[in-house]
């Protein structure tokens, strides 16, 4: 009573099987490299202070990225691309003018300093950086906030929506001016 018979069964060694599958064989390895720079011009300027405000540091990034890449003997760098955004403040038009004439100063900038061949740097714009708002406010404590995302997210032209946000919620936009305007005048690289 109380105890249990157990049958023995002969041990036998486990041998995995072991399975190799070959990665798949590349011609030509693609890797890249991103960041973001938050190059500061003078209001309403296009052209690139290396020693104004931040400069210094924000244009290291990218002469950073492109040094890591041309010293390895291993790479070879096919392109590079830059967008260049502003900030809704300001009419579209002068946005417009501000995102495409600071995105070329910048590509400039890097041209000068690389020598890299005609059309080796791409570039795009966006006028303004209406995402990068959106994003702002979505994790902000704003009190109007659910109102000021209904209005960036609205059919209404760039334009309307800023004046909206402007003269509806008075506070909100100056602390937006303040602390999220800077961070949406930007080149991604």
């Amino acid at each position: 009573e109380g105890n249990v018979l157990v049958d023995r069964f002969p041990l036998e060694p486990y041998i995995p099987e072991l399975i190799y599958i070959r990665p798949e064989a590349e011609r030509e390895k693609r890797r890249e490299l991103s960041g973001t720079a938050f190059i500061d011009f003078p209001v309403s300027q296009i052209v690139i202070y290396p020693t104004y405000r931040h400069n210094t540091i924000e244009l290291a990034k990218i002469t950073g990225t492109i040094d890591s890449v041309k010293g390895d003997k291993d790479v070879t760098i096919k392109s590079i691309s830059i967008k260049g955004y502003a900030s809704p403040e300001s009419p579209y038009s002068n946005n417009t003018r501000l995102a495409k004439g600071r995105t070329e100063a910048l590509k400039v900038y890097v041209e000068n300093m690389y020598h890299f061949g005609e059309g080796f740097i791409k570039t795009e714009y966006e006028p303004e950086d209406w995402a990068g708002l959106a994003r702002y406010v979505e994790t902000s404590t704003l009190a109007h906030k659910e109102d000021i995302l209904a209005t960036i997210h609205s059919d209404r032209d760039p334009d309307t929506k800023e004046w909206i946000i402007k003269s509806t919620w008075e506070d909100e936009y100056r602390f937006l001016l303040d602390n999220c305007y800077p961070a949406l005048r930007h080149s991604d690289y």
